[in-house]
């Protein structure tokens, strides 16, 4: 696998006031013009689809947005994509906020309004980060001795998730042991499979949820929660609805009327 470093680190800016959301996009390109702005959202779920398509270097995002806020979003980010850089923006003082973020090793906070100073000093610490991280990219990937062809590396990571998907998966450990980039992974995969791994993970947790809900009565929601991996009721009753439509006791109620 070659590894190109480009001289653009691509960045989404996710905040649901608009005039906040323009100026930051447009003081993040004259601030450091090695950060380009690939797209701005005004909710996680919006970024998270941009997010597979764009596969940024860095994510900024408010903390309080409709539908998926700012922890929400860092959480996903956390297990799908590991790389990626994220920094909450928020106006909000609660120490709360500050520790579910440094939870999911979010790399800085702001609080609105943002001054320029500050902005810059981040973006300029960063691009250090990033450039720490490619390096070390490089170094792995001239150093590995990979055979695999992309055929049977999907194979592998397909029946890996298979046997793992109940599990606490995080698609950065899977690549870890494979020896190959986040990024590298879930694009040849979703070349391959037509989703990316996490898709994956989702689609067959929430086809192992539906059986158990339709099927089992006595299991407490918050069982089947854990039962295909979701240690957070809330958060597995948010991606349920997200997926199918409904919340897992409108599913349950609906098979077996």
């Amino acid at each position: 696998m070659n590894v190109k470093q480009s001289n653009l680190f691509k960045t989404i800016v996710v905040e649901d006031e608009h005039l906040i959301r323009r100026h930051i996009v447009k003081k993040v390109q004259e601030l450091n013009s090695n950060f380009k702005v690939v797209g701005d959202c005004i909710d996680g779920q919006e970024a998270l689809n941009l997010i597979e398509e764009e596969h940024p270097h860095l994510v900024i995002t408010d903390i309080q947005m409709p539908n998926m806020n700012g922890i929400e979003l860092a959480k996903s980010l956390y297990f799908a994509y590991p790389n990626t850089k994220v920094v909450i923006l928020s106006g909000l003082y609660e120490f709360e906020y500050a520790r579910q973020a440094i939870k999911y090793r979010v790399e800085d906070y702001l609080l609105k309004p943002v001054c320029s100073d500050s902005l810059q000093a981040m973006l300029g610490k960063i691009e250090l980060t990033i450039k720490k991280d490619i390096e070390a990219l490089v170094h792995a990937s001239s150093s590995s001795s990979q055979t695999m062809t992309p055929t049977e590396l999907v194979n592998q990571l397909e029946l890996f998730i298979k046997e793992n998907y109940t599990k606490n998966l995080s698609l950065k450990e899977i690549a870890s042991q494979l020896n190959y980039s986040v990024d590298y992974l879930s694009k040849l995969f979703k070349k391959h499979r037509t989703m990316t791994p996490i898709k994956y993970i989702t689609h067959l947790r929430m086809n192992e949820a539906k059986s158990l809900l339709s099927s089992n009565l006595e299991l407490e929601i918050k069982t089947i929660g854990e039962l295909v991996g979701y240690q957070d009721p809330h958060y597995f009753s948010k991606i349920f609805k997200t997926h199918t439509g409904v919340y897992p006791s409108e599913y349950r109620h609906s098979a077996f009327k």
